[in-house]
This record gives structure tokens, sequence and C-alpha cells, in this order.
């Protein structure tokens, strides 16, 4: 197996996307990791940190077909999947598609939308595939979503549902860049602008190329056996309402596949576990009373995490 390829690809998008965005550097990793699991990423933080032009530029810099969906309060389901229209040419009915149908989806304030026109994304992220008046509409691939959202504390959101936040690979909670890291963005806009110019640096061949690198990578029956005591560890702890199911050990596990590759592994260690395991499990954790304050429970999910991490015993 030729895990080389995935860390040259890996290396080269990072350097891209980096040409235009400071920092960021755990949201960029989250995202490379969604790509070669062939998973989603969730990007959550206040208006204004640059959520939606590091997708952007991402999906530029990967060179695929990309598409960009406004989530607002009146948006429907069939401005996101498509919908039957009537050709008066033929006489029939014809399927329009819809944004969806890109490589890169950015669902921009995925929060802003209604609980109903979020769930038109739930087929298209679990099984890769619309269905229309009982028609179903394969997705390209590789098919990633992105989306943003703001905190829901904030006027005119909704929370997104626990059947839809568990079908994120990972969810990255972005806060203020340091002043440094500010001084640095502003001397880059006096440059260029809002202007995302980054030219593609691979081929969609490569990146399948990549995915299927991943999916070789191999994993201990004591690492499954601890991404399994990880998840059962969450669900016994006295301040979890709601812990991680086994669709969330299987995001660990594909998550710590990616990761292993990228650092040029054929084979997933703990250490690869430990170091994406808050990702993965940071959105599918409720705290007791967690909906009363929502920032506060974040911060209690990592604090449980942590602990849990430090608890279980890993695999020598």
């Amino acid at each position: 197996m030729e895990v080389s390829v995935v860390k040259s690809l890996v290396e080269r998008l990072e350097e891209a996307v980096h040409e235009v965005i400071v920092g960021m550097d755990e949201a960029i990793h989250a995202i490379l990791l969604g790509l070669l699991s062939e998973g989603h990423v969730l990007l959550e933080g206040p208006p204004g940190i640059a959520k939606t032009y590091l997708a952007k530029s991402f999906a530029y810099a990967l060179g695929l077909k990309f598409s960009r969906i406004q989530f607002t309060a009146d948006l429907m389901p069939s401005d996101i999947t498509g919908s039957l229209i009537y050709n008066r040419a033929t006489g029939e009915l014809e399927f329009r598609r819809g944004p969806i149908f890109a490589n890169i989806v950015l669902a921009d304030e995925i929060n802003r939308a209604s609980p109903r026109s979020q769930s038109a994304l739930l087929e298209a992220m679990q099984e890769r595939q619309v269905t229309v008046e009982s028609q179903s509409y394969s997705l390209p691939r590789p098919f990633l979503l992105i989306a943003t959202q703001n905190p829901i504390e904030l006027e005119g959101t909704y929370p997104l549902p626990e059947a839809e936040l568990d079908r994120f690979l990972v969810r990255v909670v972005l806060g203020y860049p340091d002043s440094t890291t500010e001084v640095e963005i502003l001397s880059k806009k006096m440059i260029n602008g809002e202007f995302v110019e980054v030219e593609p640096v691979c081929s969609r061949e490569e990146i399948l190329r990549a995915i299927e690198e991943v999916k070789g990578v191999r994993a201990d029956k004591s690492v499954l056996e601890y991404i399994v005591s990880l998840a059962e560890a969450t669900r016994r702890h006295e301040r979890v309402l709601l812990g991680v199911s086994p669709r969330g050990e299987v995001a660990l596990l594909y998550a710590s596949k990616a990761e292993a590759a990228i650092e040029g592994k054929p084979y997933i260690l703990p250490d690869h576990v430990k170091s994406v395991v808050e990702l993965v499990f940071n959105h599918r954790i409720i705290v007791r009373g967690g909906r009363l304050n929502p920032i506060s429970a974040r911060e209690e999910v990592s604090e449980i995490i942590k602990e849990i991490v430090e608890e279980v015993p890993a695999p020598r």
C-alpha cells in the first residue's frame, strides 16, 4: 500500500490552502480527514472568522465540482436536492438536479434553515444519493459536505437534530484568532482582498486513489477494542445523558485510518485514535442540562473526553 501517496497529497493541499488562509490548522486537518474518509465536516464558530472562506479555498485547491448552498429560513428541501420540472418540448417530467450534486458542497450557515430543510441532507450524507418521487439519483464521487454554523444562541437559528449531527464525521469548534494571526490576516487582505485565488493541486483520480489507500490501512483487534472502550466510557459517565453510538465508533475508526495514512503509516496506532477522538466525539455526546447552556456544555464535553482518554487504558 502506498500511503506515501496520501501524505504527498495532504502536503500539497495544506500548502495551497495556507496561501490564502492564516492559521486554522485544526480545521484544515479536519477537512482532510473528512475528504480521505469520505465523511463530512461541521465547522462551528462565531460569524466573521473565515469558515466559508476556508471551505471555498479548500474546494478550489481540490479542483473538483463545487457548489454553495446558503441556508435560510425559507429554504425548501427541493432547493437542495432538485425537483421534477415539466418539459414542454417532450411533454414529460424531467429531474433537474439541485446544488447537492457536486463533489464539494458548502452548506453555509446550516442552522439557519428549518429542520425540514436540514433533513433533506440526511440521505445524501449517509447513502450518497437523493430520492425524489420514489426515484433515487446517485451523487458524484468523491462527495464531501462542509457545513458551517454559528452558535445556536444567536437569533434566527435552529439546533441541528442529533440524527443529523451524528452523520458528521468530525466537528471543529473555532474561536477568534490571536492578535498576531489577525494582523497577518489583515496583511493578506491588503494584497488579495476578498478574492479566493487557489490553483488546483490534484486531480479527481488522485483523490480517489488516496481514498482507496486509506481504506487499506489496517487496525489490530486491540485497537478496535480500544475504540469500543472509549465509546462505552462515554455512555457510563455520570454527567452524560447520551453517549457515543456504534456509528460514532465507526467514525472514529475511519478518522483514525485517515490520520494514520496522513502520517504515512499503513496501520493504526493508539496515538492516532487519541489525536482524532475529540473531533469525532465532541458533537455526539449530550451532557445533563447541556441544552440550557450550549456553550458551557461544549466545554464540559471536551473535559469529559479528555478524562476518558486518560482513564481508558490504551493497547501497547
